[in-house]
């Protein structure tokens, strides 16, 4: 079992723990993180089922290389590895390694203020410092790096097409999120948008 084909199931399980570690932590802190307001139908019955299913297939591809499963539920043109080069697989291995120390330091620069969801009624402080004083979005950030890196350990299409997807889907949502902050925090995002730029 080599370490190239165990770290992307390993590293993808840190990622889920620090996450889930914080989420805990604020939990225990008693502080809401979770947006209340009510999910359409589309998000309910649609958006929620089809990130589940991608998720799972997600597991599963990370779940190859690193127990050597020889079947796919996958199509063989879209599992298959479309490249084999040692430089594309320490490159990989480093830009994941960036992004969990990048999750890592956003969590604790967040304090008590990750929030999932657009609530006006559970506003966080707005952070401005630490590592959101070099991006907006560090934690999107870290997850559009986290999913590079893996794709280039993995470079199949069906890793190419979750890093396509991430990168778009989260850009949607920062345009969103930012009128939601500029309505909600007024005069401070604004100034703090001029000052520091959306990714980097």
């Amino acid at each position: 079992m080599k370490l190239f084909d165990v770290f992307p199931l390993v590293s993808f399980l840190i990622l889920l723990l620090m996450i889930t570690g914080r989420i805990i932590f604020l939990k225990k802190k008693n502080v809401p993180i979770s947006s209340k307001s009510k999910k359409s139908v589309f998000v309910r019955f649609f958006l929620y089922p089809f990130f589940l299913l991608v998720f799972h297939l997600l597991i599963f591809e990370l779940n190859k290389p690193a127990f050597q499963i020889s079947f796919s539920v996958l199509p063989a043109l879209i599992s298959e590895s479309l490249f084999d080069s040692i430089f594309l697989k320490i490159s990989g291995t480093v830009l994941i390694a960036i992004s969990l120390g990048f999750m890592g330091f956003t969590l604790h620069c967040f304090n008590k203020s990750l929030r999932f969801g657009m609530d006006p009624n559970n506003l966080g402080e707005l952070i401005t410092t630490g590592i959101f004083s070099v991006s907006r979005n560090p934690f999107f950030v870290s997850i559009e790096l986290y999913f590079v890196g893996i794709a280039l350990l993995i470079p199949n299409l069906f890793f190419i097409a979750i890093v396509l997807s991430t990168i778009i889907s989260i850009h949607l949502f920062i345009l969103k999120e930012e009128k939601f902050l500029k309505k909600n925090y007024n005069k401070a995002y604004k100034n703090y948008s001029k000052k520091v730029r959306r990714y980097f």
